[in-house]
């Protein structure tokens, strides 16, 4: 076999590059592992971020876009909900890697900040007032709240071993 690897110079040349990038690979997963940091940059779960930080424009995947709006009580602007949200081209719960075909619709309601149910984080509950048809697929009523109050992220957390979907990102 070492014959074989170094039996020329532009084989052994070849051979130890290759041997180098698997092992520099390697070596990056292990470290992303041990930190506990996914080496793919999906979002994770935040417990930091609070109602207020939530509140504003955001937009992710096929268009889809959620604008909240937090009301402090005692504020002028507070009304009897908290929280209200509107959306845009949003997607039903059966939407699955890109798949279009249940479409989307446009909707309106109130939301609140929670504990997830026994996983570490907060999420984020939209219950709509108005928006999709009956007979439809049940909508996405539950986001993941991640990042930090100056960069939130919402994502829908269907599978912790797989990353998201649908990730919203807040805009300027």
């Amino acid at each position: 076999m070492a014959r074989w690897m170094y039996g020329s110079i532009t084989r052994g040349v070849i051979f130890s590059c290759v041997f180098m990038l698997l092992l520099t690979v390697g070596y990056l997963r292990l470290m992303n592992a041990v930190s506990g940091n996914p080496s793919h940059g999906c979002p994770k779960a935040a417990s930091g971020v609070s109602a207020a930080d939530l509140s504003g424009r955001y937009a992710g995947t096929g268009g889809m876009r959620v604008d909240l709006t937090y009301h402090r009580p005692g504020t002028a602007a507070a009304q009897d909900a908290q929280a209200d949200f509107q959306v845009r081209n949003w997607r039903y719960r059966d939407y699955e890697h890109g798949d279009d075909s249940l479409g989307s619709f446009d909707g309106s309601g109130t939301w609140e900040y929670e504990p997830r149910s026994g996983i570490k984080g907060m999420q984020i509950r939209l219950d709509f007032d108005n928006g999709p048809e009956p007979g439809n697929p049940d909508p996405i009523t539950f986001l993941t709240v991640g990042g930090d109050s100056a960069h939130p992220v919402l994502f829908d957390d269907v599978d912790p071993d797989v990353c998201p979907d649908i990730v919203m990102t807040k805009g300027n």
